[in-house]
């Protein structure tokens, strides 16, 4: 496999998946549209640094995309100075971006089009992960048709996901990342509750921490109960309804409002009339499983 390698986008995680890839012998032909982030880059001599995407895609069979949003992803390939212009048939667009399933699909088809293929390859955790190779990476391709992106993958991630479909792995990602999000917000609207109802936050934290609450129902309820195909009551949702109520009504007392609360106990009594009410709480999975719209 030819180890040069075109590379657009130099951002927070493009830049040290780009030096992680250096440091395992790529070579690599190099684009931002921010030229002082490739100044860093200039003096290697594994390096190439191009004037435009189009540029990039004049040597190269195979480009990585790692960019801000779908919009620059389209902008990347599609623009005038694009890599559509210059990629040869057979090439492969590797996006690493996390943006829009929808807008990836309709690249990707657009790239097939003009015999180009794109797969999805988003990475997970941080910058530091980066440099030393320890990303996860989620890609949309079955392995045993993975010989353009294996090499790439092993150089970054210790561990990659092969979804197996096209765009699953940009699915993956997101999925991650909603749930990380929310889990930000969900956490910070907890703590400052505890805080604003006299509770020490070094001591709620450290409580949390301990119980499912701060650990996360995929590390300890879900596995055991619902994914175990088991949802008979350790703790039915009649009484996660009652619980939660008494939550926000301690939510009430410092005149503040549970926003997750509230919408976790209409999706439990939305649960509770559609016969999960004595079932374990994880069952408002097999709720939602049911892809049905009831009206509270």
């Amino acid at each position: 496999m030819d180890k040069t390698i075109g590379f657009i986008g130099l951002g927070t995680m493009g830049t040290p998946i780009a030096t992680r890839l250096l440091n395992c012998g790529f070579r690599l032909i190099l684009y931002d549209i921010d030229i002082r982030k490739l100044e860093i880059f200039s003096k290697s001599s594994n390096c190439e640094i191009a004037l435009s995407p189009k540029d990039v895609g004049k040597t190269v069979r195979r480009v990585i995309t790692i960019l801000p949003n779908s919009n620059i992803v389209s902008e990347v390939l599609f623009a005038d100075n694009g890599l559509i212009h210059s990629l040869s048939d057979g090439s492969i667009v590797i996006d690493m971006s996390t943006g829009s399933v929808p807008a990836f699909i309709e690249q990707a088809e657009k790239l097939a089009e003009k015999k180009l293929q794109m797969v999805d390859l988003p990475v997970g955790r941080s910058p530091a992960e980066a440099l030393t190779g320890q990303l996860i990476a989620m890609a949309g391709i079955d392995k045993n048709h993975a010989d353009d992106i294996d090499d790439i993958a092993e150089a970054i991630a210790e561990r990659t996901i092969y979804t197996g479909k096209l765009g699953n792995g940009l699915r993956l990602k997101l999925v991650n990342n909603y749930m990380a999000m929310v889990g930000h917000v969900l956490a910070a609207e907890v703590l400052a509750l505890a805080l604003k109802v006299g509770l020490n936050r070094d001591q709620t934290v450290c409580l949390l921490q301990k119980t499912a609450a701060g650990r996360g129902q995929l590390l300890t309820n879900f596995p055991k109960k619902v994914l175990a195909n088991d949802i008979t009551p350790d703790f039915p949702i009649s009484m996660g309804i009652k619980d939660i109520n008494m939550a926000l009504e301690l939510f009430s007392t410092v005149g503040q409002e549970g926003k997750f609360g509230n919408l976790a106990n209409q999706v439990f009594m939305q649960a509770a009339k559609n016969g999960y009410n004595d079932k374990d709480c994880t069952s408002v999975l097999n709720y939602l499983d049911e892809g049905v719209v009831h009206q509270s």
